[in-house]
């Protein structure tokens, strides 16, 4: 099955534009904030505290209303926990072969940890230990769906997603001093929790559905330079509690100001900005193998170990890893699984004039 091509665009058209540049602007960042650099530069300090915030925020924005407990379950447990499992099914061999670069030797043990880790959500410990690491958010993300459509069935749902973001805050707060769960998952969870209820909370409200050029830019670029002064103070941690308090405070703000800049770029398309929203998941999956892949070529060609790159090499890598995908993501209805859903299935039904 194929589609056909008029009917393609007329589904691109169908898309919400400022989302997809809010998406792909923080998959890039994300990219980028994962390469080999120096790391106690402001601008990496920032984008690396803010960025998944936004995602979170988005993901809560776009979730399916109404779902009962088992559809929800079942639609997330396959469009999640499958593309889960096959990221880090493809990741396994990469990390096989890196161990054994790294240590010289591979026992069984060793190979079982990754594996193990793997089940238990990326837990590292004495029997396990974090293959895919990066795939964390798409268990954090299964988990805040379901916690999400168990509360709006309840009259006193919104009350409880505040105490929960509000008991998140203070765990992240306390796992960060204490250091009591060095659990990424459970450590993304708690993180971003109270963001994604909050882009649902948006989209129950019918927030951001207007563009305003102008208005837009002007919230987008004032809340970005408020982050970026509150984020100068927040980095300061003599005083730990106003550290994670402004932590909150410096994400919330640095939320409307990416979503607000999007929206100001609504009217700009880009098929490539498109494929690059479309294949998010994929790009979060499988980007660190690249990234190791391209550091070992690099580092074997200009003979050095240990690589850090410029931030304009970082940029320019960044891209390239996205348009290194395109071309599977421009042929997701081929490859469903490893999108999380049957996508020309779904695209037919909704439009009919589909090649056979």
């Amino acid at each position: 099955m194929h589609f056909n091509r008029k009917c393609y665009f007329c589904i691109m058209k169908e898309r919400i534009n400022w989302i997809d540049c809010a998406k792909a602007f923080c998959m890039t960042v994300v990219v980028f904030c994962h390469l080999p650099q120096q790391e106690d530069t402001f601008y990496l300090q920032y984008l690396a505290s803010v960025i998944l915030s936004t995602f979170f925020f988005i993901s809560g924005y776009l979730k399916k209303k109404d779902l009962t407990i088992k559809k929800s379950a079942k639609k997330y447990g396959y469009s999640l926990l499958i593309p889960y499992i096959i990221y880090n099914a493809i990741y396994y061999p990469y990390w096989l072969v890196k161990f054994y670069i790294e240590h010289g030797s591979i026992t069984l043990s060793d190979a079982i940890k990754p594996i193990t880790g793997t089940l238990l959500g990326q837990l590292n410990s004495s029997f396990s230990c974090e293959l895919n690491g990066v795939t964390w958010f798409l268990i954090a993300l299964f988990i805040m769906h379901i916690i999400t459509d168990v509360l709006n069935k309840y009259k006193h749902g919104k009350s409880i997603m505040l105490i929960l973001s509000i008991t998140s805050m203070i765990l992240y707060g306390a796992n960060k001093y204490y250091h009591y769960a060095p659990y990424i998952t459970y450590h993304g969870l708690i993180r971003c929790l109270c963001f994604f209820f909050l882009g649902n909370l948006h989209q129950q409200w019918g927030k951001l559905k207007q563009q305003q050029f102008r208005k837009d830019l002007l919230i987008g670029t004032s809340t970005l330079l408020a982050s970026l002064i509150l984020f100068y103070w927040h980095i300061n941690e003599n005083n730990f509690i106003l550290h994670i308090a402004l932590y909150y405070v410096v994400n919330l703000i640095s939320v409307y100001a990416f979503i607000y800049l999007a929206k100001s770029l609504n009217n700009i398309k880009s098929r490539i900005i498109t494929l690059i929203s479309i294949g998010t998941m994929l790009i979060f999956g499988l980007h660190r193998m690249i990234i190791g892949v391209i550091d070992f070529i690099i580092e074997r060609l200009i003979g050095i170990s240990n690589i850090n790159y410029d931030w304009y090499e970082c940029l320019i890598i960044a891209i390239t890893i996205e348009l290194i995908l395109l071309p599977i993501i421009t042929y997701k209805n081929k490859y469903p699984l490893i999108f999380g859903g049957k996508y020309a299935t779904s695209i037919k039904k909704k439009h009919p004039n589909l090649e056979k």
